[in-house]
């Protein structure tokens, strides 16, 4: 059940009558009655899956509490650790973990026949194990009380707004929301509606306007010029964040509507300065998630290497983050690249401090800027590739085929240059307030109206209703 269906607008205006029609005590059964529905809508039977993973959890976080031991208390962690990562490795990376033992085993000239399973990955599993293992990890270093509540915790896991596509919300945020009543507040309706447009604008009007684009260089990659397929490269990088930071809109706006608020997953990364500042605006519920569970668990215990102790964390971390993605190499390289950028960064910070100081901050900001989007967008080259084989065409075809610029319609290129410009002037405006005015957050209820009112009329005379699903659901 995709977001941008009318389907689920369907769905989630039968849910939100139903759920303001019911007394306070029974929303969260109804939330999740209506969320275990959501996510059979795809499958049926991979509701069985999550419910495993829920009532294991739900036990093991108690068993983890009730511990007298911290040997005790280690051993449930490793449990929960074997069930959800078993689940995790078996569904997503089975079949690359073979592939590469049995290319290691041909290496060797050694004939051994292990099967590869052909099963579609469940929707949403990497986010809500995440989700579950942090929940389990904080319980064991004591900084998170277990949810004795069995319907609590199966809300907190299943709740659909964050279940496909997250944000991976953490249990110090979300569980108290749960406990709480929850009654009808106009405030919440509007906020949530105005951030489900906001989410479709992004969505519909930007980044399957350039999804159209984009499918048609690639799939004739070698008849484009190496601008066009440069082009194509540097808005790739706007339309993965128009797709994802929509989905996480919609969601945040979803669950505003219920009542509840959700983590913000994204903070204006285009205005990022360099790469570690990137990262602490794109996907802040999985870069935060690494940063506490990942991240610092091992700079801590390698805290004697010194700055080599931050390096070995940084290059774990990321290639933590680039395999969660996929089960390629594409994704292994993807994560390696940022660590190495960032080593670097660490490795040269006085420097490039002594550097910005001999340089007007207007041009040292801007050229920082400027670099970290595209090197960011020469990592999308790798990531949204295959295999490097494909990564390399594209990098080939850049530096290697005149021709000019390909655009199939004016009103196309037009259309897919507007969205992107409202986005991002959007995002400066909230990240500077360069103007005075400002529309979508403006003190005054009808231009706020007037505002949304254009955005609505705007995706429906540039938005693609006919578009694919988000990009991160097939992570």
């Amino acid at each position: 059940m995709l977001f941008n269906s009318i389907i689920y607008f369907i769905f989630l205006a039968c849910s939100l009558i139903i759920y303001y029609v019911l007394t306070v005590k029974y929303r969260n059964y109804f939330l999740i009655l209506a969320s275990a529905f959501f996510y059979m809508y795809v499958k049926i039977e991979y509701i069985f899956i999550i419910i495993f993973i829920i009532l294991s959890n739900y036990l093991i976080g108690i068993k983890i509490e009730r511990a007298q031991t911290k040997n005790k208390r280690k051993q449930f962690l490793y449990l929960s650790l074997f069930i959800n990562l078993g689940i995790l490795i078996f569904f997503k990376y089975w079949n690359f973990l073979i592939e590469n033992l049995l290319g290691l085993f041909r290496l060797f000239h050694t004939n051994n026949s292990i099967p590869l399973i052909e099963i579609a990955l469940p929707l949403g599993l990497s986010y809500y194990i995440f989700q579950t293992i942090g929940y389990i990890y904080d319980i064991y270093r004591g900084s998170q009380k277990s949810e004795k509540n069995i319907f609590r915790f199966s809300l907190f896991t299943l709740f659909f707004p964050k279940l496909l596509v997250g944000p991976i919300e953490r249990a110090g945020r979300l569980l108290p929301q749960l406990a709480k009543n929850i009654y009808f507040d106009k405030e919440n309706i509007i906020e949530g509606g105005r951030r489900i447009a906001w989410g479709l604008f992004k969505k519909l009007v930007v980044a399957d306007r350039i999804s159209i684009y984009q499918t048609v260089v690639i799939n004739n990659l070698h008849e484009q010029s190496g601008i066009t397929i440069l082009f194509a490269s540097l808005i790739y990088t706007f339309q993965v964040y128009a797709d994802f930071s929509g989905y996480t809109d919609i969601a945040i706006g979803t669950a505003r509507l219920f009542g509840f608020n959700l983590m913000e997953n994204f903070k204006r990364p285009f205005t990022a300065k360099n790469l570690s500042d990137f990262w602490r605006r794109w996907h802040i519920s999985l870069s935060s998630w690494v940063n506490d569970y990942i991240y610092n668990p091992i700079s801590y215990t390698r805290r004697d290497w010194g700055n080599w102790g931050i390096y070995y964390a940084l290059l774990i971390s990321f290639v933590v983050i680039g395999i969660w993605h996929g089960a390629t190499w594409n994704f292994v390289l993807f994560g390696l690249l940022q660590a190495l950028a960032l080593i670097y960064e660490v490795a040269t910070r006085k420097g490039r401090r002594k550097i910005s100081k001999k340089i007007p901050s207007l041009i040292y900001n801007n050229l920082s800027v400027l670099l970290t989007y595209l090197y960011m967008s020469f990592s999308l080259i790798i990531f949204r590739t295959d295999t490097f084989s494909q990564a390399f065409d594209i990098l080939d075809g850049i530096f290697s085929r005149p021709g000019k610029l390909f655009f199939d319609k004016p009103s196309s290129l037009l259309f897919m240059l507007i969205g992107c410009g409202i986005m991002l002037i959007y995002d400066i405006q909230q990240e500077y307030k360069i103007f005075r005015i400002s529309l979508f957050t403006n003190k005054s209820w009808l231009v706020q109206q007037l505002s949304y009112a254009f955005l609505l009329i705007y995706i429906l005379l540039a938005g693609v209703f006919d578009g694919g699903q988000f990009i991160y659901f097939a992570f």
